[in-house]
């Protein structure tokens, strides 16, 4: 097989990031295909065991193609499946995690369940970050092309809330007027750098955030006005003058309010949530009352437990927990988090919580000695959890871990950890947080 060659391929497998798999003796990845699928396949890259191709023409449509939805779907890095019925997304996600748990943690025939699905999987998204770039004399904003910096303007978006569109118009519309620049991240010139949306379903609030290469943005007052017409009731500045690619600088003097409090409020279950513009939450609070209820349901919590939250957040597992529990400790590393955390415990009169400032695998080993819990809820970035922290809670044998996850991969890699700690997998629920892409979300119990 060389490259610019053509052949017809089978398709019997999917990734994550939306490759078809297939191939006679050698795994071919392609672009877009489905399971089920023959497609005219042109080679594009050739490695030693497998290549990549893109599908030049579909002999064999799989029963679950769909016409897309979305227009920018082949071209953003937004979504993986677009074009594939919702059902079989679904069935895919789950073999992910299934995979993940046979390959990568060793087990066999582990206890998965089929996926939580969305009942109406779109306009879901309570949050997004749009890059704005400079164009030939003019400035675009929308979402990168997949594993590149090369922006795909878009005004909508399928899987976005709705309110987004008039926030995006307004910003655009006050630029071109004002002649404000894009930044630009080679020469690290220019202004706006991001618009950061973020939308309440349970209150209707929508927050504005203005990223940019300076201390202000020119007619501010002007662009506030046209927010609020929009429906913005918060508007903040961040200023992030790095050369780094991260959306926010998240020093404490890098925020300013131009208008309203500077948070939103959100709701899961009863339970109101305050969100400051960095503090972490999930994105889809449909599924997020799903996936905590399911973590609340394989604690069994009864009311005399203590409980620790190694990955607290805003406070959301650990303020759900406490209602069920005797006492509540969270931990995480941000003080943004903490900060809400305590506000949003106190906002909704929940007196048995505590939350501390620190990395999980820090605090949480020197806490067991003296505050050993009968359950401990695990919810880290996609990196996974720190083996010392790991270690920790394997020493302690703590009776019950209810481990949350957004990435199967480094999920089984500490299921595996666990396991051979001692641990039994008892179950493991995946929940479809993003429908459309190749991600999941998992909530497992472990035992010992």
């Amino acid at each position: 097989m060389k490259k610019n060659s053509r052949h017809i391929i089978e398709i019997t497998g999917v990734t994550e990031k939306g490759f078809g798999v297939g191939g006679d003796g050698f795994v071919v990845f392609v672009d877009g295909a489905l399971p089920g699928e023959k497609v005219d396949t042109l080679i594009v890259k050739v490695k030693k065991n497998y290549a990549y191709g893109k599908v030049m023409q579909i002999v064999k449509p799989s029963p679950f193609r769909v016409k897309n939805a979305c227009f920018a779907a082949e071209k953003c890095g937004g979504c993986q499946f677009q074009h594939c019925e919702y059902s079989a997304q679904l069935g895919f996600k789950k073999q992910f995690v299934v995979n993940a748990l046979e390959k990568i943690g060793g087990f066999h025939a582990p206890p998965v369940a089929d996926v939580i699905g969305m009942e109406n999987p779109v306009r879901y998204r309570n949050k997004a970050v749009f890059p704005v770039v400079p164009t030939k004399g003019d400035i675009e904003i929308g979402m990168y092309a997949p594993r590149s910096h090369r922006l795909v303007a878009v005004s909508d978006c399928m899987i976005q809330h709705e309110a987004h569109v008039g926030v995006l118009a307004a910003v655009k519309k006050h630029m071109r007027r004002r002649k404000i620049s894009a930044y630009d991240e080679t020469s690290h010139k220019g202004l706006v750098r991001h618009i950061v949306v973020r939308t309440s379903l349970a209150t209707g609030e929508i927050m504005v955030v203005l990223v940019i290469n300076g201390r202000n943005i020119p007619k501010g007052a002007e662009l506030v006005e046209n927010l609020v017409d929009v429906g913005a009731t918060t508007v903040l500045l961040n200023k992030n003058t790095s050369k780094s690619n991260t959306i926010f600088d998240s020093s404490e003097d890098s925020f300013e309010i131009l208008h309203g409090t500077g948070f939103i409020r959100e709701k899961i279950g009863d339970i109101e949530f305050e969100l400051s513009a960095p503090s972490f939450f999930q994105i889809n609070p449909v599924q997020t009352k799903i996936l905590y209820e399911t973590a609340i349901a394989m604690a069994k919590l009864d009311g005399t437990q203590a409980v620790a939250d190694a990955h607290c957040g805003v406070g959301t597992v650990a303020l759900f927990a406490a209602k069920h529990s005797r006492t509540v400790i969270g931990v995480d590393i941000a003080p943004s988090a903490i900060r809400d955390a305590k506000k949003n415990a106190a906002h909704n009169g929940i007196s048995n919580a505590e939350f501390i400032c620190g990395a999980a695998e820090d605090v949480i080993p020197e806490l067991i000695p003296g505050k050993i819990p009968d359950v401990i809820f695990l919810d880290p970035p996609r990196k996974g959890c720190d083996r010392v922290l790991l270690d920790a809670l394997i020493a302690a044998k703590i009776s019950r871990i209810v481990y949350i996850s957004c990435d199967p991969a480094t999920f089984a890699r500490d299921a595996k950890i666990l396991a051979a700690g001692g641990y039994t997998l008892d179950a493991v629920q995946p929940v479809d947080m993003f429908p459309f892409t190749g991600k999941v979300e998992i909530c497992a119990k472990f035992s010992i």
